[in-house]
C-alpha cells in the first residue's frame, strides 16, 4: 500500500473537514444489524474511537499522514481478503477529489501516469465537456446534494473520464469517485415552489448554482477513488459517433482506422470502406467518387489497377461472404514490394442485400482474425447507417440530375423519363448532342386549389413602414448626436430628409417609389456617410454603434418584416404538411402528376388520368376520391392556420380557393422551362382563369371572394360541380362545414366572363 505524505490542499477549504465521522457511522448501523462480521465491525469501531478519545474525528490536513493504520482498516474492510493490491485500483482521497492520500499501488501507478503526463483533459462525459479542478469539484459536490438531500436519482450518473494524448495517440481513464462517506450540513432552499414537470437534475442544478454557494454548507468524511482504463469503450463509442455523423470528409477514413487499430491492437493496416450499389444488375463505380483519394492509395500501394479490383469487386458480390488471408485466385493486388500478409473482406448486408464491403489490409502475420470480425460485427448497424446514407445521396443526385435536365419526374410519370435521362446521361458523358423527344399526356382532369394569404401585400407594406420609421427614427436620433461633435454639413441635409420620408409614410401607403427612394437613402446615402465619419475616430463610431448594430438581419429596423416572412413561413409549413400528407396518401389510390408551388400561400395542381398511367385502368370513382381528399385538405388548412393565430407572430388569415375544370386538357413537357405546363389555345384558357380568379369579386358588390374560413369553389356549370356538392353534404353531415352554401356570380375580369362560384363556411366547432 501507498502513503502519499506529500497531500495538496487545493481543494481543502474552511468548508471541507476531512472525516472518519460518516464512516464511523456507518460502521455503527451496520454493527446493529444481524451480520457473521459484526464481532469483526465493533472491533474496527473500537480502533477507530481510540484515535479519537473526544468523539471528534476530524482530522487536519497537517495529521492526515499520521492515520496510515486507520486508511488500511478502511481498505481491508471495504476490499476482500484475497484482493491482489497491485492490480486492484483502490484509494482514499479528499472529499470529491481524486487527490491520492492512501491506495493500492495499482491506483498510485495510475496517478504518476496521468499526473506525468503534459497534455491531458478532464471529461464529464455524460456532457462532454472539459473541466478544470474547481469544476470537478463544484459539479461532484451539487450532484451529491441532489442526490442526497433532495433525493433526486440521476438517471445517468456522472462519469469523469482523463484523456492522455501522447505519441499521436489517445488513453482514456474513467476516475470513479465515491461519495458513500460524506456528509453535508447547511440550509437548504426548499424546491417544493418548483412546478412538478420543471424538477429534474439540471434544473434543480442551476437553481443550487445560483441560490446556495458551497461556502456556505460544511462538508465532511472522504471519499473512495478507483480508477480504470477505459480507452476501448472511449474508442468504440467514437466509432460509433464517426459512423452515425455519416460525415465522410474530414479525414473520415484516417480517424476510423486510427480507432480500428487502437480496438484490434494492430500495427501498420489500411482500411477501404465501399458502398456497394448495382443500378440495372451492373456495379456502379461512379458512387466511390468520396473515397477516390483513399482508393488511389491501396491501389498505388500494392500495384492494382482501377479496373481489376472493380472486377475483383464485381465478381464478389455476386457471392459476398467473409474472406481473410491471400488467396492465389485473387490477382487484383501484389504483396512483392509490401511486407503485409493479407487481407480481410468483409460484407455489408441490408434486408439480405448487399450494400458495402470492409477491406482491411495487415501487416501483423498473427492478427486474430476473429477479433477482427467481431470488431466489425459491433458496427454492422452503423455501418449500414452509413452505405444506406451514400447510397440515398447518390440516387438522389442521379434523380436531382434528371430533374434538373427535364421536370421534377414523380413516380406516376417517371416511366417516360427514365430511359431519357439514361441516354442523356451517356450521351453528355460522351460529348454528344441529344434532342429529347416530345413528351404529353393527353385527356387529362386538372384539379387546382389555391391557399392564399389574406391581404398579404397590404400587410407586407405595413411592416416595412413600421420597420422604417423606426429605422428613419433611429438614423435622426444617430445624426443630431452626431451633429452636436461634428460639423459636418451633410448631417443637417440627411436628417431633412429624414423626416421628408416619415412625414410621406405617416400620411400615404407605401408605393413602390416610396420602397425603392427610402431604401437607397438608407442603405447607401446615410450609411456611407456614418461609415466614413467612423473611420479612425472612436467617439463616432461610440455615437453609430448601436444604430449600425440593428442593421443586422435580426436587428430592430427588420423586426416587423422578419415576423411576418416567420408567420408565412410557418403558415406554408403547415399548408404544405397537409398538401403533401394528401399527397402521399391518394397516389397509393391511382397514380397522377401533382405541382405544387409557393407564391403568397401555396397553389397546387393535380394531373390525373389515364394517359398517365397506362397500364392501370382508369375510372371516374379516382377522381371523385381525389376531388374529396382536395376539398378535405382545403377545410384542414383552414382549420389549422385558422387555430393556430395566437402563436404566430403576426395575425395573418388565409382563404381556400378550388376551380372546377369542365373539360379535360393536354399537358406537355416543356424543355426550355423544365416543367409541364397546358397545350393548345383552349387550355391556355384554363392558366388565364387561374391566376384571375384569385382577385374575383361577388357580382354587383366590392366582395371579395375569397375570404378567411370559408372555401370558395368557382365553376362554369353546375353539372361541374355536382361531385363537390355530395362531399360537400358529407363534411356537413360530420358537422365540419356549417349548413349553408352560398351561390354566387362573380363579375367580369378581364378576358374571363360567366363564372359562379359556391362557397362554405367551416363550423366554429371544428376550428375549436
Amino acid at each position: 500500500m501507498i502513503l502519499n505524505k506529500a497531500i495538496s490542499d487545493t481543494t481543502q477549504g474552511s468548508f471541507i473537514d476531512f472525516s472518519f465521522g460518516p464512516f464511523l457511522r456507518y460502521l455503527k448501523d451496520c454493527a446493529n444489524m444481524d451480520t457473521t462480521l459484526k464481532k469483526n465491525i465493533k472491533s474496527s469501531i473500537e480502533k477507530i474511537n481510540k484515535h479519537f478519545p473526544d468523539g471528534n474525528a476530524i482530522i487536519s490536513h497537517e495529521d492526515i499522514p499520521q492515520y496510515e493504520d486507520l486508511y488500511f482498516l478502511v481498505y481491508q474492510l471495504m476490499n476482500p481478503t484475497l484482493t491482489d493490491e497491485n492490480s486492484f485500483s483502490w484509494g482514499v482521497s479528499t472529499p470529491f477529489s481524486y487527490d491520492l492520500i492512501f491506495g493500492t499501488f495499482a491506483i498510485s501507478k495510475q496517478l504518476k501516469t496521468i499526473l506525468s503526463s503534459k497534455k491531458k483533459d478532464i471529461i464529464h462525459w455524460p456532457e462532454n465537456k472539459i473541466l478544470n479542478e474547481k469544476e470537478i469539484f463544484e459539479v461532484l459536490a451539487y450532484n451529491f446534494i441532489i442526490k442526497h438531500v433532495y433525493d433526486i436519482r440521476l438517471s445517468e450518473e456522472m462519469e469523469l473520464v482523463i484523456c492522455i494524448q501522447e505519441n499521436h495517440s489517445e488513453q482514456y481513464w474513467r476516475v470513479d469517485i465515491n461519495d458513500d462517506f460524506v456528509e453535508v450540513d447547511g440550509d437548504f432552499p426548499d424546491i417544493k415552489n418548483m412546478k412538478a414537470d420543471m424538477v429534474s437534475k439540471q434544473t434543480v442544478l442551476e437553481f443550487l448554482k445560483r441560490s446556495l454557494p458551497l461556502e456556505k454548507l460544511k462538508f465532511k468524511g472522504f471519499s473512495l477513488i478507483h480508477i480504470e482504463d477505459v480507452t476501448y469503450k472511449v474508442t468504440k463509442e467514437k466509432l460509433h459517433k464517426l459512423f452515425i455523423s455519416q460525415n465522410i470528409e474530414n479525414d473520415f477514413l484516417i480517424q476510423v482506422t486510427d480507432a480500428m487499430k487502437r480496438l484490434i491492437s494492430s500495427g501498420d493496416m489500411d482500411l477501404l470502406f465501399l458502398p456497394i450499389l448495382q443500378i440495372d444488375g451492373k456495379l456502379n463505380t461512379d458512387i466511390w467518387k468520396d473515397f477516390d483519394i483513399v482508393l488511389s492509395k491501396i491501389l498505388v500501394k500494392y500495384g492494382a489497377s482501377f479496373s481489376d479490383f472493380s472486377t475483383f469487386i464485381a465478381g464478389y458480390i455476386k457471392n459476398p461472404d467473409i474472406r481473410h488471408g491471400k488467396s492465389e485466385k485473387e490477382t487484383w493486388y501484389s504483396f512483392e514490394n509490401t511486407s503485409i500478409s493479407g487481407l480481410f473482406v468483409l460484407p455489408i448486408f441490408h434486408q439480405e442485400k448487399i450494400i458495402g464491403v470492409s477491406i482491411i489490409l495487415y501487416e501483423n502475420a498473427g492478427l486474430q482474425t476473429d477479433l477482427v470480425i467481431s470488431s466489425f460485427k459491433e458496427f454492422t448497424f452503423p455501418l449500414q447507417n452509413l452505405f444506406i446514407s451514400i447510397i440515398n445521396k447518390y440516387l438522389g443526385a442521379l434523380n436531382q440530375t434528371i430533374k434538373n435536365h427535364f421536370t421534377a419526374i414523380q413516380p406516376a410519370v417517371e416511366w417516360k423519363f427514365h430511359d431519357a435521362g439514361i441516354r442523356y446521361l451517356k450521351h453528355e458523358k460522351n460529348e454528344e448532342q441529344f434532342h429529347p423527344i416530345p413528351i404529353h399526356f393527353d385527356e387529362i382532369h386538372p384539379i387546382y386549389g389555391a391557399i392564399d394569404f389574406r391581404n398579404s401585400t397590404i400587410e407586407r407594406n405595413k411592416a416595412l413602414t413600421e420597420d422604417y420609421t423606426t429605422q428613419l427614427n433611429a438614423l435622426i436620433h444617430t445624426l443630431n448626436a452626431l451633429k452636436q461633435i461634428r460639423s459636418v454639413d451633410l448631417l443637417g441635409e440627411l436628417i431633412y430628409q429624414s423626416e421628408v420620408f416619415l412625414k410621406r409614410l405617416q400620411n400615404n401607403n407605401l408605393s413602390i417609389n416610396d420602397d425603392a427612394e427610402i431604401t437607397y437613402f438608407l442603405t447607401i446615402e446615410s450609411l456611407e456617410l456614418i461609415l466614413q465619419m467612423g473611420i479612425n475616430d472612436e467617439e463616432v463610431q461610440h455615437i453609430t454603434a448601436p444604430y449600425l448594430k440593428e442593421l443586422s438581419e435580426d436587428g430592430a429596423f427588420h423586426k416587423q418584416s422578419a415576423a411576418l416572412e416567420e408567420t408565412f413561413l410557418i403558415l406554408n409549413t403547415h399548408i404544405i404538411s397537409v398538401l403533401d400528407k394528401m399527397n402521399e396518401e391518394l397516389q397509393n389510390s391511382y397514380p397522377y402528376y401533382f405541382d405544387r408551388y409557393r407564391t403568397d400561400g401555396v397553389e397546387f395542381n393535380i394531373y390525373i388520368g389515364q394517359s398517365i398511367a397506362p397500364e392501370k385502368p382508369f375510372n371516374e370513382v379516382y377522381l371523385r376520391n381525389v376531388r374529396l381528399r382536395q376539398l378535405i385538405s382545403m377545410v384542414n388548412t383552414a382549420i389549422i392556420t385558422e387555430s393556430c393565430q395566437s402563436l404566430l407572430p403576426k395575425k395573418i388569415q388565409t382563404t381556400q380557393l378550388i376551380f372546377v375544370q369542365p373539360n379535360t386538357i393536354t399537358i406537355s413537357f416543356r424543355n426550355d422551362e423544365k416543367r409541364f405546363d397546358v397545350e393548345g389555345a383552349y387550355n391556355i384558357r384554363y392558366e388565364i382563369i387561374k391566376k384571375r380568379i384569385d382577385k374575383a369579386l361577388i357580382k354587383n358588390t366590392n366582395e371579395r371572394l375569397t375570404q378567411p374560413r370559408k372555401i370558395a369553389i368557382v365553376y362554369y356549370n353546375k353539372k361541374d360541380i355536382e361531385d363537390y356538392l355530395k362531399h360537400i353534404e358529407y363534411l356537413q353531415k360530420n358537422k365540419i362545414l356549417q349548413p349553408s352554401i352560398e351561390d354566387l356570380d362573380l363579375e367580369d375580369m378581364q378576358g374571363v366572363s360567366g363564372l359562379k362560384a359556391i362557397r362554405v363556411t367551416i363550423q366554429d366547432t371544428a376550428v375549436k
